[in-house]
């Protein structure tokens, strides 16, 4: 449930602790929260479906941003979008994904993965687009290059 997730997240702090103060090297801390980090995402996204019901449409939840490097340590926001299939309409199908990302995203938020400041998560509909949109999308910033669009196709880059 929602509420054992957050017992086990509460516990993440001390799993950190543990693992720096055993001489685990940073690379190999953040890959081990990562991972705790994307079964919590996992979990959730298997606890919307079996409240919400199959999906009506092919779709892929991206996890970005630090989890998206595997780099996620405390505090971490959560940012995350959603590619679905390119058969999505939004009149027969967005109320799902509506509903199906805003109890990921209310669930990571309830485990401490808190709402992106910079609203890049998959509530948000620009990130919640068919796979052709997401295509358009990074045609576009890479051909035309601004600050911003730039700092989108890095977000869940590893550096």
């Amino acid at each position: 449930t929602v509420l054992q997730l957050v017992d086990i997240a509460s516990n993440i702090p001390a799993i950190l602790s543990h693992l720096v103060d055993s001489g685990l090297p940073a690379y190999q801390v953040g890959q081990v929260i990562s991972t705790l980090g994307e079964n919590i995402n996992i979990r959730l996204l298997e606890l919307a479906e079996r409240k919400f019901g199959s999906p009506p449409v092919d779709y892929c939840w991206l996890a970005a941003g630090s989890l998206g490097r595997r780099e996620q340590l405390l505090h971490s926001d959560q940012d995350n979008v959603l590619v679905l299939g390119d058969n999505f309409n939004d009149a027969d199908h967005g109320q799902y994904f509506e509903s199906l990302t805003r109890f990921v995203s209310d669930g990571l938020n309830d485990c401490g993965y808190v709402y992106c400041p910079g609203n890049v998560m998959a509530t948000n509909p620009k990130w919640r687009q068919p796979l052709q949109q997401w295509k358009n999308y990074f045609t576009r910033r890479i051909n035309e290059p601004e600050p911003k669009a730039l700092m989108y196709c890095t977000i869940g880059s590893k550096k």
